[in-house]
Formats: structure tokens, sequence, C-alpha cells
């Protein structure tokens, strides 16, 4: 008998190290600070996607207890962060977070203010169930505080309205006369949202005493007109190119392409437009308006069935919390393209599976063969990516194998060609003998990245190839989409 403490430690160790394990894998797609060029959101993805196959591999499925956790840390790590960018203090922490060009600029190592400003929202929702889970007041007050002024480091308008949802949300639950067996506190989310609202205001006071640089904090830009750059004239591009392909759209990816190629009769969107900045818009657009309202109203219709206004299980109020708050992201942004708020999406949606279990346990075997296989799959993709990417290195960033010759490795790319023949071309200077291949890959790289750049090269071997009618088009389209780099001399 005097033994069995010690003999119960030693029991339970594999068990919190299991925790510590999935605790991990649940955080680290928030939280690391990797993203390498030149395709920045590659290794972000690949990284998100590997924690949820080592999450599938791993002893136990999650919690609901431990999702809600690892987001409420990710969240307050992310929030810590975002403040030490704010205050010009990142480049301090030794290339753990991501350091800003700015002052005054809050994006965690998610590196968007939006996002980090979701991602706060998520961790709100996600300390305000644990909260009825048995998590103590005092812990939830400072939580809840570093998540506001967070949320409000950020500047971000999406994020304020997301914590005026969030307790729209939590008031809704709180009338609701349904089953519902946990209901989230509304006045710890008003509090939560008045904190916020009260930082907005003292953060760029703060910031401009110390430094003297002036920044607006969210209040402050909900009236503002951005001119060019705002979503109102970016929704009216989009409407625009709805309506020129209303059947069946532009094509997946396209966007970037059917915004250069396109002369609109007002006020044009004055960047490169790779997202619509509204999920829907962007289907219609992409897609054609047929598959954006199937698409949409399949959603719709499974909300519905699902029925969020009757929680039947207390970890339903958690997924549905944070889907909305990643919802409505996606009205105004594309947070869905990222694998942090993917892996997320998926998370909630199996919290709301009736089958997903409420403790923790094993996962199935079938289960564990796809996380197998999805993993070496990612592995291939990144092992390409390493590849690919030594040519936009310089030689002594490079691996050594490939140090003097990474054309040569580079070319046998099997997933990132694009980004291949993009620095194959913005390396090659046009001639008579070569302006055959400049403007055929000229062409198809307006579809990857339509920038001045690649319009020049258009350009440039059409003039060599006598073809006017080309130059005459590409000239027109230069000088509307970039009127600051087409008036420039060449």
């Amino acid at each position: 008998m005097v033994l069995s403490p010690d003999h119960r430690t030693l029991t339970d160790r594999p068990k919190v190290w299991s925790h510590i394990w999935v605790s991990v894998l649940l955080v680290l797609p928030w939280v690391h600070p990797w993203a390498p060029s030149p395709q920045s959101n590659t290794v972000p993805v690949l990284i998100s996607w590997a924690c949820l196959c080592l999450l599938a591999l791993s002893e136990q499925m999650p919690s609901p207890s431990a999702v809600a956790r690892a987001w409420a840390w990710a969240a307050l790590i992310s929030s810590a962060m975002g403040l030490t960018q704010y205050f010009g203090q990142a480049h301090l922490l030794g290339g753990v977070v991501h350091v800003p060009a700015y002052l005054g600029d809050a994006v965690g190592n998610l590196r968007q203010r939006n996002q980090l400003a979701t991602l706060t929202s998520m961790g709100v929702v996600a300390v305000l169930w644990w909260q009825t889970q048995g998590l103590r007041q005092s812990h939830a007050c400072w939580m809840l505080a570093l998540l506001a002024v967070g949320n409000a480091a950020t500047g971000s308008r999406t994020g304020l309205l997301e914590l005026v949802l969030v307790t729209l949300l939590c008031v809704a639950w709180s009338l609701s006369r349904g089953p519902t067996p946990v209901k989230l506190s509304w006045r710890w989310s008003l509090a939560t949202l008045a904190v916020c609202l009260l930082a907005s205001a003292l953060l760029p006071k703060a910031l401009s005493a110390i430094t003297a640089q002036d920044v607006a904090g969210a209040v402050s830009r909900l009236g503002h007109d951005e001119g060019c750059g705002s979503r109102r004239v970016l929704w009216g591009n989009v409407l625009h190119l709805i309506g020129l392909q209303p059947w069946t759209g532009w094509g997946w990816g396209e966007l970037k392409y059917a915004h250069y190629i396109t002369p609109y009769p007002g006020e044009r969107f004055c960047d490169i437009l790779g997202n619509a900045h509204n999920l829907p818009l962007h289907l219609a657009v992409e897609l054609g308006v047929p598959a954006a309202v199937g698409i949409v109203g399949a959603m719709l219709a499974l909300v519905w069935r699902l029925k969020p206004w009757r929680i039947e299980r207390s970890e339903h109020t958690l997924a549905w919390g944070v889907l909305a708050v990643i919802g409505l992201h996606s009205l105004l942004e594309y947070p869905l393209w990222y694998g942090p708020f993917q892996v997320a999406t998926l998370l909630c949606a199996l919290l709301l599976w009736p089958a997903w279990p409420s403790v923790s346990r094993r996962w199935s075997q079938g289960v564990q063969w796809i996380g197998l296989g999805a993993l070496v799959l990612g592995l291939l993709v990144a092992a390409d990516y390493w590849r690919m990417r030594q040519i936009y290195l310089p030689a002594a960033e490079r691996f050594p194998l490939w140090r003097v010759d990474p054309w040569d490795a580079s070319r046998h790319t099997v997933f990132f060609e694009p980004a291949y023949r993009f620095a194959q071309l913005t390396t090659t200077q046009v001639s008579a003998g070569n302006a055959v291949w400049v403007l055929d890959t000229s062409l198809e790289m307006l579809h990857y990245s339509p920038e001045p750049r690649i319009v020049q090269a258009v350009i440039d071997s059409a003039r060599l190839l006598g073809r006017d009618d080309l130059v005459a088009l590409h000239r027109q389209r230069l000088q509307q989409a970039f009127p600051s780099t087409a008036s420039s001399p060449h």
C-alpha cells in the first residue's frame, strides 16, 4: 500500500506526456514562426496538416476540453506576441516571433492582423467554454483581458465585430429555452468587449507617447474610407467580373488574371486581386453563380438541420462559437485559405459530430492509416518545396547539395512548377533568340502572378515578334492595373 502512490504516478506518466503531445500539436499551427518564401503560405499549411496527421497517429482523440485549452493558449501566446510587435520589441525575441515592418502592427506569427484578431476571438470563446468546465474566475479574468487587449492591438475592425457576434451568441443561448446543458456567460463576453473598446482607445495613445508614431485603432477605422483599396471597390469589381462570367465563372484560381485583364467602367481595386474577400462571392466569381448557390445553400441547409440555437451537448457551444467567428471572417476575407483555420474548422465539425466522444479515446485504425498516408504525402510536398525554393535563395543559404547548381534541382519540381517557371522567367533577359519562349511563358505566368514585370515581359517579347496587338493590349492593361509602374521609364 505504501508503494501505490508511486506506482500510480508511474502509470499516469505516459498519459500526461500524451496529453502534452496532443496540446503541442493543437497549438503549434498557430504560433510557429516558419513561413519561408517564395510561397509564404505553403509551409504553414503543411505544418498545420502535419500536426493534424500526427494527431490522428497519437494514442487518443483530443477531448473537447483539450481542444478548448489549446485554442485558448494559442490565442493567449499570440496576443502576447502581438503586443511585443505593437510596441516594436519583437526583434528582441531571437527570431521566435515575426518582426513586422512597422510599429503598431500586431499580427502574431499568423502575419496578418485580421487572422490574429480572429484567433483572439476564438480564444475568447474557448475561455468562456473552459470557464463552464471549471476554470477559475481569476484565471478567466486575466485570460479574457489579455485576449481583449490583443484583439485591440490588431486594430482589426473584423476582430471587433467578432467580439460583438460572440456576445450576441452568448445572449441568444442564455435566452434559449432549449436543452442547452451549458451556456456561455454573456456578462463575461460583454466585459471582454468593453475591455477591447477601452484598449482600442488607449493603445494608440500609449504608442504615440512612447514612440511619437500615430496608429489608428479599430473603432476609428470603422468609418475610414480606404479609397481604391477598400472592400467597397473590391466587391464592386468582383460583382462586375461575376456579371461577365455568371454561369461557369472564370475558373478556380483565375481571379488574379480576371482582375488584371478586365477593364472596369468605374473605380478599380488598386492591387493584385487573389481573393474576393467574401466566400460566397469568391465561389461565384471562380466557379459560377449556380455552383456558388449550390455550395452555400448546402452549408446553410446543414446549419439549419444541426440547429445551433438548440444546443444538446456542452461542446457544441464551443464549436458553434468558433465556427461563427470564422464564418464572419470568411465574409470579409479568406481565413479558410490558411492551414490553422482549416484545421480549426475541421475540429469544430468533429465536435459537432454525434459520435465524437466527450472524453478522450483511441482513434480507429482506418483513421490512423489515413493520417499516416497524408503525413507521407505532406513530407513529399515539403521536400519538393524545399528543393524548388533553392533558386530563390542566395548561395550561402542554399542546401550544400544544390549550392552550385540550384536550377538543376528545382526544374524537377512536381508540385511547384509555376513558382519555378516564374523564377526562370524573371531571371531571363528577353532577346530575339528566346522571344517566343518568353512570350509563351509570360502569358502563362499572368495567370500565376500578373505583376508589372510579368506584363513587361509580355510587352517586350511581343514587340520583338511583331505582335503589335499584344503590345497595345497589355500596355493598356499595365496602365490601368499599375498606373504608377506604367508611367515610370522602362
